[in-house]
Parts: structure tokens; C-alpha cells; sequence
């Protein structure tokens, strides 16, 4: 990785556009003028180096102040002064947010700190100006053209190393709320980048461990830029499942897990068996999800199919089988007496009898259904 961190920097490095991007305009009558010719006249560096800070300190609002900044930053880049760097990248980005090498400085100044907030900050902030800039028509003058040409094939050059820079960030950061976010800073800026294999999933077991409210929050961000990643939609509905809230939410995500389970591609993060494993488990939850929420509309028939469909699926799940058994054993009862259907009966009779053998909260409403199948039904 380290390697392949120092061929990006070289080659981004040698794509720079170079410096006077901004005009000078020297008026020789005034004050900030004579000093700009000054500055224009120093042979020496370090001289030059003090009338630029002076005239910036002095003049922070004259009309050739983007153009002392663009010299600053060539001296900071060289002299290694990174502090220095990033503030003056910043007062140039607030003039000229469209400023590439800016950003570009400024992230490899952040990475020369090793400041991870700072990396990811200008990682974004230099993806977000390189994409505006790459955007940019063809001018029809041939030597503007030239020019032109350059600033693309530069704009893709940080595009490419913003996306390395946020996906090798995200794959070493241990907190998981932090990788989340520069995971999803990386996925919104291109679904599609080459880098998104780098990254190590931020799932459901992993957004589990976080505070729930944090865990949904991230969720429901990322659905944003990215609304059919299962593991977003399965926190969400997963999250409004267990506080009984917006189950009209959970049954829409509950859907769209499944439809998304069916022909969704196995990701290149994961291997063949990784992604059958996590295609059965989202789909015996996305089912049993589905099953309950129309078993509490009263949708006896659809409750039952989806609870049928999630019973291979959650055998080893003791919370969700049981809780399946009695919305399976209630549902059937219900489709008995508006069918006058005795198998229903019968079917309910089997499932109440499975849930009433389990401890916990659906046991004694189980034992009250088979007590009304007996009235109602003859059966035992």
C-alpha cells in the first residue's frame, strides 16, 4: 500500500497545472503595487518569501491577493511547511473554490501530518473540485485547448488518488462510525471506483456494535447515495422493527432486501460462500420482517406466505422462530374462520403448539389461541 502511495504521489505530483493560474494586477501609484513589484523583482527566496507573507498580512483584500497565495504555496510546498500550507490552500480555495492544485496541496499536506481528519477533509473537498473541473467544455482556441487538455488529464489524476486516499483511509480506521462515513464519502462520489474492493463492508454486524441511534443515522445517510445497499436498509428496518415504529418503512426495505437478494451480484469484497451465507441470512430476516408486519395489518394471507418462506432460513434464530410460529399459528387461525377452512385450523393448531413449546412472550398467547381452536374447531 505504501508503494502504491508513493507511485500515486509521483504521478499526481508531475500532472501539476504550475504556478501564475491567477493574474497579478500591478498599479505601480499605489501602495500594494510598488510591493507587488518588489516581490516580482526578489531574486533571492527568502526575501521574496517575506514580502509575500507581508503583502498578504497587509492587503488580504486586493485583486492580486489570489496570486501571492498561488506563490506562498509553491514556496510552503518546497519548504515543506505544512501548517502554513493548509491555511493558505484554504484563504485561495475561499477565493477560487475551483482552485485544484489548492486542494491537492493541501491533502498532501495533510498526509505529510499524517492527520486523518485532515486527509479525509481535503480528499473529499479535492474529489469535489476535480470533478467540477474535469467537467469543464473544450474551449475552441488551440492554445487554450493545450492548456485544457492538461487540467483534464490532472483533474482525473486526483480524482483516481482522492478515491485511493478515501478508500485506504476507511480499510485503516478502527472506529467503526468514522469508516462508515469515509466509506460512504467514497461511494457517493463514485459507486463504481476501483478502490470500493479496498474497502472492508461496513455491514449490519458491524453498524450492531455502534449506538443504535448512530447506527441508523449512518444508515439512513448512506441510503441517500446508495439506496439499494442491503446492509443500510436492513439496519434501518431492522432498527424500526424492534421499537415497533414506521413499519410501512420496514415492509418497503423488507421488499426491497429481497428483491435485491435475487439478482443482486456477489461484491468482489466477498467470496461465493460469504455471499451465500449473507443472501440467506437477509433473506430469512427480510422475509420474517415482511411476514410479521403484514401478520400486524392483518394480512393474514400475505403474513403467512413470507413466514413460510423465512422458516429454512432462521431455524437457528430461536427470537425469530418462535415469534414466526405464533404469527403463522394466529394467521391460520384467522384465515380458518374467514375461509371455513378446518386445514387452516389444523395449521394453526400445529404452529401455536410449536410456539407454545418455547418459553418466552408469545407462549401464553399461543396456549390462548389453541384454547379458541378447541372451541371453535374441535381440534386439539
Amino acid at each position: 500500500m505504501k508503494r502504491r502511495a508513493a507511485a500515486f504521489a509521483l504521478l499526481v505530483t508531475a500532472g501539476l497545472l504550475g504556478a501564475d493560474r491567477h493574474k497579478i494586477d500591478v498599479d505601480p501609484e499605489t501602495d500594494d503595487g510598488v510591493m507587488l513589484q518588489r516581490i516580482q523583482q526578489e531574486p533571492t527566496q527568502p526575501r521574496k518569501l517575506a514580502l509575500l507573507e507581508k503583502y498578504a498580512a497587509e492587503y488580504p483584500k486586493a485583486t492580486s491577493i489570489a496570486w501571492v497565495y498561488e506563490q506562498l504555496l509553491t514556496i510552503y510546498v518546497e519548504a515543506k511547511e505544512d501548517d502554513k500550507l493548509i491555511a493558505t490552500a484554504d484563504a485561495l480555495l475561499a477565493i477560487d473554490p475551483d482552485d485544484l492544485d489548492s486542494a491537492h496541496d493541501a491533502l498532501r499536506a495533510a498526509e505529510s501530518k499524517a492527520a486523518p481528519a485532515l486527509i479525509s477533509k481535503y480528499a473529499e473537498l479535492a474529489w469535489d473540485i476535480a470533478s467540477r473541473v474535469s467537467q469543464k467544455p473544450k474551449p475552441q482556441d488551440s492554445d487554450e485547448a493545450q492548456s485544457w487538455a492538461k487540467q483534464m488529464d490532472f483533474a482525473r489524476q486526483v480524482l483516481d488518488y482522492t478515491e485511493f486516499t478515501l478508500a485506504t483511509q476507511a480499510a485503516n480506521e478502527p472506529d467503526e462510525g468514522k469508516k462508515a462515513d469515509l466509506a460512504q464519502a467514497l461511494r457517493s462520489r463514485n459507486p463504481q471506483s476501483r478502490y470500493i474492493a479496498n474497502l472492508k463492508k461496513v455491514s449490519v454486524i458491524d453498524l450492531a456494535t455502534m449506538d443504535p441511534q448512530k447506527a441508523v443515522m449512518l444508515a439512513e445517510k448512506g441510503l441517500v447515495d446508495d439506496p439499494d445497499n442491503e446492509d443500510f436498509l436492513m439496519t434501518v428496518a431492522d432498527f424500526n422493527m424492534g421499537h415497533e415504529k414506521d413499519f410501512p418503512k420496514v415492509l418497503n426495505y423488507a421488499l426491497r432486501i429481497l428483491d435485491l437478494m435475487k439478482k443482486k451480484p456477489k461484491p468482489d469484497s466477498l467470496t461465493s460462500e460469504e455471499w451465500e451465507q449473507k443472501k440467506a441470512k437477509f433473506t430469512g430476516w427480510a422475509n420474517w420482517m415482511a411476514g410479521v408486519v403484514y401478520g400486524k395489518d392483518a394480512r393474514y394471507g400475505p403474513s403467512d406466505h413470507y413466514l413460510r418462506m423465512a422458516l429454512p432460513y432462521i431455524q437457528n434464530d430461536a427470537r425469530l422462530l418462535v415469534a414466526a410460529y405464533f404469527y403463522l399459528g394466529y394467521d391460520n387461525y384467522a384465515l380458518a374462520g374467514e375461509l371455513n377452512d378446518k386445514s387452516r385450523a389444523m395449521e394453526a393448531v400445529r404452529f401455536s403448539k410449536l410456539c407454545a413449546a418455547a418459553d418466552g412472550p408469545f407462549r401464553s398467547l399461543a396456549l390462548k389461541n389453541l384454547e379458541s381452536l378447541r372451541n371453535e374447531f374441535n381440534i386439539e
